[in-house]
């Protein structure tokens, strides 16, 4: 028998029926993981509980609530933890989290379902048994449980809205569970101080201006999502912002619009703007991984360079390819 500390954030698993639509129920998670036969072998273990005041759909995550599930993962004596949370930003928060907790000791698990455990056919049963499943593995990282599959928390994507398969892990191959995930070498216990960061999908006839205001308002970073493995049109007033922002000390982090696939600053022409300014590839890092690393970089340093070096370094599975 293990112990296990839940922290229910909120989310459509634990929602039930009102007059306005499904809304998180206070209990109703706790009541149905102590009491339902599909879930007897939870009833195995002790659990501690810690369920937010008030619970939250998770369109209403912000940072913050990251770095307080942080301190509430490593304040707590347990053989593992399982957090609760809603499919929308559970990606952004499963990646934060994989950084935050980078070398930790503990395993961590993140699951929630497309349909609330009141309807019997909710994909929660199965979430949570899995959850439990990947518990007992005692593997010290952070793991998202979802439709079946023990996913890395730095590589998942939502991409559906309504499916059980609602994640996906592009450029992932579960053959790289047997890489070490890698580690923070910077201690990550500051406070969170919030930075702001910049993101722009270029587009055909794409205007400069909400470009030109984010170095012009001295953002900390800039990501774009270019073309194909980089690219970029060519533009004098595009390469007058991102020098520019060069000489303003503002990094810029380069993803691809593609599902599939890795930037490669320099294989094409049209990517021989961003090489020229310094810019940092992405690899194949989902958005909400570059994002979340960013946001935890920018709260952590004060200088650019210490940014774009911890951001190059391996943590949690962020930059094992295939």
């Amino acid at each position: 028998m293990a112990h296990f500390l839940i922290i229910n954030t909120g989310g459509t698993i634990g929602m039930a029926d009102t007059a306005t639509g499904l809304a998180p129920q206070a209990g109703l998670l706790k009541s149905t993981l102590l009491s339902d036969s599909r879930l007897v072998a939870w009833q195995n273990h002790t659990l501690s509980w810690q369920e937010w005041q008030p619970l939250i759909d998770s369109s209403n995550i912000r940072p913050g609530h990251w770095y307080e599930l942080r301190d509430q993962i490593n304040s707590t004596e347990c053989d593992g933890v399982l957090i609760i949370h809603g499919t929308d930003t559970l990606a952004y928060s499963a990646a934060a989290l994989s950084f935050l907790l980078a070398g930790t000791s503990k395993t961590v698990v993140i699951t929630g379902s497309m349909r609330p455990l009141i309807q019997p056919n909710s994909d929660g049963y199965g979430n949570l048994a899995l959850a439990l499943d990947i518990l007992t593995r005692q593997q010290p990282e952070v793991f998202v449980a979802f439709n079946g599959r023990c996913l890395p928390a730095s590589r998942v994507s939502k991409v559906d809205t309504a499916a059980d398969s609602a994640f996906m892990t592009p450029n992932w191959s579960d053959t790289l569970w047997s890489q070490p995930p890698g580690t923070a070498k910077t201690d990550l216990n500051r406070p969170w101080r919030p930075s702001a960061l910049g993101v722009q999908t270029l587009f055909p006839g794409m205007p400069m201006d909400g470009l030109m205001s984010m170095v012009e308002r001295n953002y900390r970073a800039l990501v774009l999502n270019t073309y194909g493995s980089g690219n970029v049109m060519t533009d004098s007033a595009l390469e007058r912002i991102l020098e520019k922002a060069s000489n303003q000390s503002i990094p810029v982090f380069v993803r691809s619009q593609c599902l599939f696939g890795e930037v490669h600053l320099g294989q094409y022409a049209a990517s021989s703007l961003l090489s020229n300014v310094g810019a940092v590839a992405c690899g194949s890092m989902p958005l909400e991984a570059v994002l979340a690393k960013l946001q935890i970089l920018c709260s952590q340093f004060n200088s650019a360079t210490e940014v774009i070096d911890g951001f190059t370094q391996p943590w949690a599975r962020e930059w094992q390819s295939l």
